[in-house]
């Protein structure tokens, strides 16, 4: 009995370790291919024969970008929600109630 039981935890053991490599090898996967596709200033360009370009649009003009970039001061998530910002000397809620 005592056989079994060892078998089954030696089983699921495997397997999770089997699990972790492969999340590993997919983050591993996605952090090579550097921060530019998760951005909202790059333009990517696509090619049948599996090459690609990169543009980055920060700043106002178009940029090659000849690396993968690790690291950019310019990155903004395109996926966050936009942030909200008050433009102008518009009185705030509170001080059109009190008016």
């Amino acid at each position: 009995m005592e056989v079994i039981v060892w078998f089954v935890l030696m089983g699921l053991v495997r397997g999770l370790v089997f699990g972790a490599k492969q999340i590993r090898a997919q983050q591993g996967a996605e952090r090579k291919r550097g921060m530019c596709p998760r951005c909202s200033f790059v333009h990517m360009q696509y090619g049948a024969t599996g090459r690609n370009a990169m543009f980055c649009n920060s700043g106002g003009g178009v940029r090659a970008v000849k690396l993968d970039v690790l690291y950019c001061t310019d990155y903004r998530d395109r996926n966050a929600p936009p942030r909200l910002v008050q433009i102008g000397f518009a009185p705030g809620r509170e001080d059109a109630k009190a008016a």
